[in-house]
């Protein structure tokens, strides 16, 4: 094989990680209308998943929108049973918001739609490379946080944020 440039690697990457932003924005399109919600909506019940209540700015930076922007989702979201607004306890100035009894639903029916999506990808990989898969999607996603942190000058608690809901998943996954 070989040796590549940083050029190369960028634009065939690059054209690679479209295709990929596109299938995955189709996907989560379809998923998001199954239960009715618009791709946001469901990015933010997700975003509540692993602890149920955030407040709004904890929801807007794990969305990475606008307090106003989150804070139109989440007035769907009450609007359609899904959310519940609360004070905090702690400081009565700040806003939280959590699941109701029917948004925990649709957040499970949102989380069995995304694994059976993930299944379904990742069995049409030879299982001889799955390992190298997924190392090769790690040194991705830490070279893109990177590269974003730089460039677009992202909140680390965005990214910390992330990274914990991705534990979370992958403990409920073995768990």
């Amino acid at each position: 094989m070989s040796e590549i440039t940083f050029k190369k690697a960028a634009e065939e990457g690059g054209a690679l990680l479209f295709r990929l932003m596109r299938s995955l924005a189709a996907m989560e399109n379809g998923e998001s209308r199954c239960c009715g919600l618009t791709v946001s909506q469901g990015l933010a019940l997700l975003a509540m998943a692993p602890g149920g209540l955030v407040t709004m700015r904890q929801l807007a930076e794990a969305l990475a929108v606008s307090a106003g922007t989150a804070t139109r989702v989440v007035d769907n979201l009450v609007r359609d049973g899904l959310v519940e607004r609360m004070a905090n306890q702690g400081d009565r100035r700040y806003v939280c918001v959590r699941p109701t009894a029917r948004g925990e639903r649709t957040i499970k029916e949102l989380e069995e739609c995304y694994r059976r999506f993930w299944a379904m990808t990742f069995r049409s990989i030879p299982t001889n490379r799955l390992g190298e898969t997924l190392a090769a999607l790690e040194l991705l996603v830490d070279a893109v946080e990177k590269a974003e942190a730089a460039c677009c000058r992202t909140s680390q608690t965005r990214s910390t944020h992330i990274k914990e809901g991705a534990k979370y998943e992958l403990a409920k996954e073995s768990g």
